[in-house]
């Protein structure tokens, strides 16, 4: 994960050193217009894979092979689909831009089979086969990117993502050995039902996140959705770890909840929200004094007032980024609590979207960001409250039946 997702962020440092700072901003709404794009050809689907995964290994290894196989066709159909809306509808819509975005429509095909792909090598616990997949794909895909950027600017950027996802894809299709060519409706249905309610919650999670980039382009802040891309970047290569972590965790939820040990879970949990949120304190106080001297020195074009305030802003998040990051991967979902997280976010997401146009336009782009560590660490605060009081309650639903038995 750090590998691929690390090779992506840094694509975008790359951009952001060879773009202007409008450039770059243009590259991060095409991004985020994208990135909706794809939440709604995936839609929940590669999450959900790496807990059906897990499962399937304990309880019906029958289903297990025929996993990767249905779910990749089921999301072909559905990127087809979206795919030929954008070509028909998209230069109503996205008008000087429409060009870009077909460059970046493989793309809607290639990031959910990659996720898809790395759903299965995770629920299968074969993480040091996937960090040497990554790490081999990652160093190709990042000397293919600098040549790109610095002679075709935009376009190399676009193309940068595209060939980092298909080199990905194709590795992890390669060499993961556990699949067959076998289409299973019921496997299919299995795990559709989850990952509509995981997909809900990711279309919830853009708008209390990346909808900020499409609302600050509405309003003519092209240079701040630039700002805004530097400083996401950059916490979300620190939350990475932590994703990992609870990416890690994730099997032995799996197993724990499985076995109706929720006991365990709860135990875990709040061990790991002390760590979590401790280091989160420790990154943000860092970050205080590093992040303008990294700007200073790499990015020089970036150190603003401007993008300083949005980085103390944001920095008051960044601990419940941390944990929220292990929450989610690590307990919410493999847990089978997907629904807390779709009803947190899609609160916060409501919220955020209302709350931006509110403050927006009394504060200016500045009124986004208060927004995100507004509605963010409200959400994160209620789905711990909220995971938590379930968690409990199975408990000692578990520990009553023992004892009565």
């Amino acid at each position: 994960m750090a590998s691929k997702q690390g090779t992506a962020c840094l694509i975008f440092f790359i951009a952001a050193k060879f773009l202007s700072p409008e450039s770059f901003g243009d590259f991060g709404y095409l991004m985020a217009v994208v990135s909706l794009l794809i939440i709604i050809c995936d839609f929940g689907f590669s999450t959900a894979v790496s807990r059906f995964v897990a499962e399937y290994k304990f309880k019906e290894s029958e289903k297990l092979n025929k996993i990767l196989f249905s779910i990749s066709i089921v999301t072909i159909g559905i990127s087809t689909f979206v795919s030929a809306i954008v070509v028909l509808l998209g230069g109503r819509i996205f008008k000087e831009n429409y060009r870009y975005i077909l460059y970046l429509l493989p793309y809607l095909f290639l990031m959910p089979l990659t996720s898809i792909a790395d759903g299965v090598y995770r629920g299968l616990k074969q993480f040091r086969k996937l960090a040497l997949i990554s790490l081999i794909v990652g160093i190709v895909s990042l000397t293919a990117s600098f040549l790109l950027v610095s002679r075709y600017h935009l376009m190399g950027a676009i193309l940068s993502q595209s060939i980092l996802y298909f080199l990905m894809a194709v590795a992890l299709f390669a060499f993961q050995k556990n699949f067959t060519t076998r289409f299973d409706k019921s496997t299919v249905a299995e795990v559709a039902r989850y990952a509509f309610v995981l997909g809900i919650a990711s279309v919830a999670y853009f708008l209390y996140s990346r909808v900020d980039i499409l609302i600050l382009k509405q309003f003519g802040y092209v240079v701040e959705i630039g700002y805004y891309e530097i400083v996401n970047r950059i916490f979300y290569m620190l939350i990475i770890p932590f994703a990992i972590l609870g990416q890690v965790i994730a099997p032995n939820t799996v197993a724990y909840a499985t076995a109706n040990d929720f006991a365990e879970i709860k135990d875990k949990l709040k061990k790991y929200a002390a760590f979590c949120l401790g280091i989160g304190l420790i990154l943000s106080a860092s970050l205080y004094l590093g992040i303008p001297l990294i700007l200073k020195t790499a990015l020089p074009a970036y150190y603003t007032p401007e993008c300083l305030l949005i980085v103390n802003t944001l920095l008051l998040l960044l601990p419940f980024k941390v944990w929220g990051a292990t929450l989610g991967q690590g307990f919410i979902f493999p847990g089978g609590y997907a629904k807390i997280l779709m009803i947190t976010t899609l609160t916060g997401g409501i919220s955020n979207v209302f709350l931006d146009y509110v403050f927006i336009g009394a504060f200016g782009f500045i009124g986004v960001f208060w927004t995100t560590l507004i509605v963010h660490s409200v959400a994160i605060l209620t789905g711990t409250i909220y995971f938590y009081t379930k968690v409990s309650a199975s408990s000692s639903v578990q520990e009553n039946r023992k004892n009565s038995q």
